[in-house]
């Protein structure tokens, strides 16, 4: 039996490793967009998908209470959108997905132009806008208006000039 030629080899070698690149490249992207599953205080297991869209209140098929958000208690501003009608007790935003109505409670943090309440926003107001981790029809925090003012000041009797360098 004649032996194959170095160069048809070499062919069989890039071929194998091509597959196998191929495969290794399938079960990593597979593995990156599997829900990952997550254990409930009540013993039941729920299921989350990192939303690769937020703000669009389930439109990409997930129910956004089960959605992952960057956003609540800390996190950042991850959803844009004007507000359309503000209640006393709810606002309503347009995304460039929808519009939707969100619950204000005592927690939610509001800013616009510095520390301010529901009562302030208008209707057209440009906002910044996160949604509490428990509730995503409930504001975190929103901020609307001069983004510098919106920003944690420092308290009375603190120095604007920690250094001591004049």
């Amino acid at each position: 039996m004649p032996r194959p030629s170095s160069r048809l080899m070499k062919i069989g070698y890039v071929g194998a490793g091509l597959l196998a690149g191929a495969v290794l490249a399938t079960t990593i992207t597979a593995q990156a967009a599997s829900p990952t599953t997550t254990p409930t205080t009540t013993g039941s297991t729920r299921t989350t998908t990192t939303d690769p869209h937020p703000g669009d209140n389930g439109a990409d098929g997930v129910p956004e209470s089960q959605e992952v958000h960057s956003g609540g208690h800390g996190g950042a501003l991850d959803l844009s959108g004007t507000v359309t009608a503000v209640g006393t007790s709810s606002v309503t935003i347009k995304t460039a997905s929808g519009t939707t109505e969100y619950s204000v409670t005592s927690n939610s943090d509001i800013d616009k132009n510095g520390e301010s309440t529901l009562s302030n926003l208008a209707a057209g107001d440009v906002v910044t806008f996160s949604v509490d981790t428990a509730n995503a029809k409930q504001i975190d925090k929103l901020h609307a208006g001069d983004e510098a003012k919106n920003a944690p000041q420092p308290s009375a009797g603190s120095s604007t000039n920690p250094s001591g360098v004049a």
